[in-house]
């Protein structure tokens, strides 16, 4: 009986597999653990492997949870507890993950299907980053890793023809986000004061936090006229000096100290009063794959503004729920003043952002989406074994 046979007759077997940690702020840290609990509560057997060395993913979860430095690196995933150990399809997120090279290669050997969610790591951009580095893992191993995948699952259109080069069939299905109850959310443009908030990882260039700074810098006589305080909330980002410390150079460069102000990185209620307070979200990326941040913005009602690398810009300004701009300082700082220039409808922003999430973002809606796909491209994989019988 092959394994399309006996998928038939159990819940089908869905193991994620991502190089994460509890103590990471990236976005999938949040957006893995949260997409196989929603692959959970919709039926889906399923169970998490992280495969990062430098430490462990311990949050209670309502599924298995396994460190790969629990498990020997041969035949790694015929080790795993039952029933993971015989899974019907693989997810591997992010890219250029040597020990994801390992796993693969048991997997294609045992016919396990796979697919890769590249999480913006495939683009066109991120590509040039490290790009050395990047053509040297493609020769050695991970364009074979592509050429073997049922697919790639991009998160939004955007990504998806940027990934056409690579020559696997693609389907797209976003990040998901939990929505905060009603009494919960923000009061975008009520304060005498503006609150414009940026959270996530300190990295300059990926960030666009280089282009933010200047944009501010540019008009920071009407951002005080405003009375607008800009809070970038992450944690550093290690390098020959750390992003915080040349982040606050560049501020004091700029004399924008008053305005532009470079705080911890905040969890659980400290990040929810954060966004609760918040009149402008502000993501400057040049390049993403779907940043969970944002749609934790737009879900507690807060306005975004955004760059075309975030890849939901447009479909946000086309919501009514923010501005998109492109990833220029000047046209940053253009955008910021439109976004003063319509402060009184900075509510009506607010309430779009939080319908836009309602509408296509809940967990359970994405789970439904994925496991749809899942789905076909398993038959369309039985129906392949089926002829080559």
């Amino acid at each position: 009986m092959d394994s399309f046979d006996r998928r038939r007759e159990r819940p089908t077997i869905v193991l994620n597999i991502a190089p994460i940690t509890d103590k990471n702020i990236a976005g999938l840290t949040v957006s893995v653990p949260s997409l196989t609990k929603a692959l959970h509560q919709v039926g889906v057997k399923t169970g998490l492997l992280t495969t990062t060395w430098s430490g462990r993913y311990s949050k209670p979860e309502p599924y298995q949870v396994i460190s790969i430095k629990d498990l020997p690196l041969h035949n790694t995933i015929a080790a795993l507890p039952e029933p993971l150990n015989q899974p019907d399809l693989l997810v591997f997120h992010s890219t250029y993950i040597p020990v994801h090279a390992l796993l693969i290669y048991e997997a294609f050997h045992r016919k396990i299907p796979y697919i890769i969610c590249p999480r913006g790591g495939m683009t066109k951009g991120a590509q040039q980053v490290k790009r050395w580095k990047k053509m040297a893992g493609n020769i050695a191993f991970f364009k074979w890793m592509v050429r073997h995948a049922m697919a790639l699952h991009c998160l939004t259109e955007q990504e998806a023809a940027d990934v056409k080069a690579w020559n696997r069939p693609v389907f797209v299905v976003g990040n998901g986000v939990d929505i905060p109850p009603v009494e919960a959310l923000a009061n975008p443009g009520k304060k005498t004061e503006l609150e414009f908030v940026f959270l996530g990882r300190l990295d300059i260039n990926h960030k666009g936090l280089d282009l933010l700074l200047e944009a501010c810098a540019m008009i920071q006589e009407d951002l005080r006229d405003a009375k607008v305080k800009i809070g970038l909330y992450g944690p550093d980002v290690a390098g020959v000096t750390g992003s915080k410390t040349r982040l606050e150079q560049i501020v004091k460069a700029y004399q924008i100290q008053d305005i532009v102000s470079l705080q911890d990185p905040v969890w659980g209620k400290a990040k929810q009063a954060v966004l609760q307070g918040a009149d402008l979200f502000l993501h400057t990326s040049r390049y993403e794959g779907h940043p969970v941040a944002v749609l934790e913005a737009l879900c507690f009602g807060v306005p975004c503004l955004l760059t075309p690398g975030t890849n939901v810009a447009a479909e946000v300004a086309a919501a009514g729920a923010g501005w998109a701009v492109e990833a220029q300082p000047s046209a940053i700082a253009s955008g910021i003043r439109r976004v003063l220039a319509e402060r009184p409808h900075l509510p009506i922003r607010g309430q779009a952002a939080r319908r836009l999430v309602e509408e296509k973002y809940a967990w359970d809606r994405i789970a439904s989406q994925l496991l749809k796909e899942y789905m076909k491209l398993l038959d369309s994989g039985k129906e392949n074994a089926c002829c080559n019988c």
